[in-house]
């Protein structure tokens, strides 16, 4: 799989997630059933516009820029462990909706990132 696939679909899941998380803060927040405000959604959402921009940026090079790749690595491990976190400390008041978002979201993101370190660890390896 190329990195262009991959970071243009990342690109792609990036601004219709973040527009959603603008658009619906208040009713994704309700049916997910947690105590958050709907503005941690929506702050999310404003963060998830620039991270397609970079994506979209990324997809376009020849190559992945090594720096790129491990701010990539590190933004979706963050996102990876915030979403566990967030069902962690959530999950008495979470609906099944919540649930399923929170879990399907992390493991859709934990296969961009194996993805991702797969496309940097690759080349080290072909190398030899």
């Amino acid at each position: 799989m190329t990195h262009q696939l991959v970071y243009g679909s990342d690109a792609i899941a990036a601004i219709t997630m973040g527009t959603a998380l603008l658009l619906l803060a208040r009713q994704l927040t309700t049916l997910a059933g947690w105590s958050l405000p709907p503005g941690f959604l929506f702050g999310v959402g404003l963060f998830l516009l620039p991270w397609a921009g970079f994506n979209a940026w990324v997809s376009r090079q020849q190559s992945v820029p090594v720096r790129a790749a491990l701010v990539h690595l590190v933004v979706d491990g963050s996102w990876v462990l915030g979403s566990v976190a967030l069902w962690l400390f959530h999950r008495p008041s979470l609906t099944l909706f919540g649930v399923v978002l929170l879990l399907t979201q992390a493991l859709a993101v934990l296969c961009v990132f194996a993805l991702k370190l797969g496309g940097l660890v690759r080349p080290v390896f072909a190398r030899r």
